[in-house]
């Protein structure tokens, strides 16, 4: 029975085979297309490696600017740049008008890293056809590529005059704008594409930046969570959620981010979360500067810190005061001499670091204390105002 059934298969595939190669060569060019559209590159490989030389032969003989189209299509899906370029300027010089060739010749210049030849060919496309989104997006791509966002802004409101609900013309505006500064069309583009494409996590997180970046923080919050339910594992937002839920003073939303967040740690699927080692979980302002807050997953190495709050000038990243609470293997050892702890303990101590050398200490703890009291005191610290247990200052000379 295996035989038989063996056999008959052997027959239906040399049956599908026959019917495969007698189809029309302009028909079978479609269908191979159709299945690199449809997610089946290797078997529309196989049937283009196949036939490759019966469908060039009647390409070439039909002398039809469309027949050339189509094949510079399979080149192209199958990633046989050199000849899907042959075959578009093939189709160009036969007939100028077909818009489509010159789109994908556009394409091609585009993957190979020419994108002023690119923007030419999608112009070229737009000059001969003027009513199709995805020239101007791609026309749009090619000229950020170019460093020219003015006219990049102008391809892709060109596709929003034909449709204002594509999601790639939104979104790339939204980030050209953030980029210019001009925040309030931004978000307005960035709205339009999350109407266009909810699913799509980084206009979330970017417009829930734009909200964070602006003191919006109840909406930014809601666009970081957004982001996390679409991926649980997005732990740049989940930190994003902890800033903003301490921002807005939500302290049970902040603590269930940060389990959220040694989850995903923990878990070792955040590959760069793992290699990194620690999260930004707080940022902020104070009188003389900005106050980024760093938390490290686990205590390594002889002189590990549990959290670092950094004060950089507000217009500058240069540091200007540290506050970190550590537990240092020297200063352990030493406590565990003294008789201060025991053999299993670990000891914490917080302390403020300028950038002459000068070291203050604020105080020590057998186990990390709550993390409003850390900020209180590195804020005080920042002002000098927190209260000093021990210091070692540098001189000027």
């Amino acid at each position: 029975m295996r035989i038989l059934l063996f056999t008959l298969a052997m027959f239906a595939v040399n049956l599908s085979f026959a019917q495969e190669t007698s189809t029309e060569p302009d028909a079978q060019l479609q269908k191979i297309i159709e299945m690199f559209r449809n997610d089946q590159a290797d078997e529309a490989r196989s049937l283009l490696d196949q036939n490759e030389d019966r469908l060039t032969a009647f390409v070439d003989q039909s002398a039809d600017a469309e027949a050339h189209l189509m094949l510079g299509r399979a080149y192209f899906y199958a990633e046989m740049d050199s000849k899907a370029t042959r075959e578009f300027e093939t189709a160009i010089r036969l007939d100028p008008t077909l818009a489509d060739a010159h789109f994908f010749n556009g394409l091609i210049r585009s993957y190979s890293g020419d994108p002023g030849g690119a923007s030419q060919a999608f112009q070229n496309a737009i000059e001969v056809d003027g009513g199709e989104v995805r020239y101007f997006v791609e026309l749009g791509r090619s000229l950020e590529a170019l460093d020219d966002r003015t006219s990049a802004a102008t391809a892709y409101e060109g596709a929003l005059s034909i449709d204002a609900s594509n999601f790639a013309a939104n979104y790339n505006l939204a980030m050209i704008y953030a980029e210019l500064g001009e925040l309030g069309l931004a978000e307005k583009y960035y709205l339009a594409a999350i109407d266009a494409n909810s699913a799509d996590p980084n206009a979330h997180y970017n417009l829930g930046q734009l909200y964070q970046n602006t003191g919006q923080h109840s909406s930014a919050l809601l666009e970081f969570e957004a982001v996390v339910k679409l991926d649980p594992l997005d732990w740049r937002a989940l930190s994003k959620i902890v800033q903003e839920s301490e921002a807005v003073g939500d302290v049970d939303r902040r603590e269930a981010a940060v389990d959220s967040i040694y989850t995903v740690w923990k878990s070792g699927e955040a590959e760069e979360l793992m290699k990194q080692g620690f999260y930004i979980r707080d940022q902020f302002e104070v009188e003389n500067g900005k106050v980024f807050a760093l938390e490290y997953f686990e205590l390594a190495g002889d002189r590990p810190r549990k959290l670092v709050f950094n004060l950089t000038g507000e217009t500058t990243d240069d540091t200007k005061f540290v506050v970190s609470l550590g537990s240092y293997a020297t200063t352990i050892l030493f406590a565990r001499a003294n008789g201060d702890i025991g053999a299993d303990e670990r000891l914490y101590h917080l302390d403020g670091y300028s950038p002459d050398g000068s070291h203050f200490t604020y105080g020590f703890f057998g186990s990390v204390p709550n993390y409003d009291f850390i900020k209180e005191t590195a804020i005080k610290a920042f002002d000098g105002e927190a209260e000093i247990v021990s210091s070692t200052t540098v001189r000027p000379d």
